[in-house]
This record gives C-alpha cells, sequence and structure tokens, in this order.
C-alpha cells in the first residue's frame, strides 16, 4: 500500500445510484456486480460517473452480519434506480481524505492508518457518510491489481 496524499477537504455531495449490501464489508463486490451490469445495459459509462463504497457501521461496535454498506454509481443521467436499487446522496462538507494506492488485500490497513491519521491530526469524526471513492479500480479477478482509492472520513 502506497499513501499519496492526505488533505482536508470540502466536499460536495454526490447524488448516486447504491445497491445495499449488508454482512462482512469485503463482500461488497457482489453489490458492485450488480451495479455494474445494470449501468452497463443503461449506457451509464459514457459520462464517467465516480463509484463508491459507502460503510454505515462501525464494525467495532456492529455484528459482522449486520453490517450495512452501499455500493454506489454516481447518477450524472437523472435516471431512475433499477430493481433493488435506490437513490442516495453521499453527504458532502468537511472531510479527512488520504488518497492510497493498494491492492485488494489492503483495504483494512488503508482504513486503519486514515482513521489513526486523523485521531493523531487532532481531528474528531462525526456521523456523514464515510466512503471510498474509486480513482482508478482495479481488475477485482487479480489480488495483485492496484487501485487508487480516496478514503473519505467526515470529520468536525
Amino acid at each position: 500500500m502506497k499513501i499519496n496524499s492526505t488533505e482536508i477537504k470540502n466536499l460536495d455531495p454526490v447524488q448516486t445510484i447504491a445497491v445495499r449490501h449488508v454482512g462482512k464489508y469485503s463482500g461488497i463486490g457482489a453489490a458492485f456486480e450488480k451495479l455494474a451490469a445494470w449501468a452497463d445495459a443503461n449506457n451509464l459509462w459514457a459520462n464517467f460517473p465516480k463509484l463508491a463504497a459507502i460503510y454505515h457501521d462501525n464494525p467495532m461496535d456492529t455484528p459482522v452480519e449486520k453490517l450495512r454498506s452501499d455500493a454506489c454509481i454516481e447518477n450524472l443521467s437523472g435516471i431512475q434506480p433499477g430493481e433493488g436499487m435506490k437513490e442516495y446522496t453521499i453527504s458532502g462538507g468537511k472531510y479527512f481524505v488520504m488518497q492510497v494506492e493498494l491492492s485488494m488485500s489492503e483495504y483494512y490497513e488503508a482504513w486503519q492508518k486514515a482513521y489513526t491519521a486523523v485521531g493523531e491530526q487532532g481531528y474528531e469524526c462525526d456521523m456523514r457518510d464515510h466512503y471510498e471513492l474509486y480513482i482508478t479500480c482495479c481488475d477485482m479477478e487479480d489480488p495483485n491489481a492496484t487501485s487508487i482509492v480516496d478514503l473519505c472520513i467526515p470529520i468536525k
């Protein structure tokens, strides 16, 4: 894992279409597969929408089988969600953003480093959306492939 940058940013809210996943956070891939197939069928890739994963629960306080996350695609065309999907607005505001280059096996470590950095810099998290914004996406079939991802942590 490589940390490319850390900074405080004021992020705009992002209108998305989301597919809910319940369970271990690392299992969100199936939700992304459903979302990607729907986006492909609706010709949504031409506008280069952002992709994000939102994590709604603290895994230290919530049983694994109840963890809620959403796979999201930016809704640039105003299209209505498909079956089993919903409209979701990713919260905006003041965020600690750590950009990392990492493989699939390094996400947990990356989030740990991001939360540690937030605390070390004297910031406090709040309850808005904690999410990953994908700058580049790796081939999920290749465990050594890397992605560039912004880890976005809301701060007070």
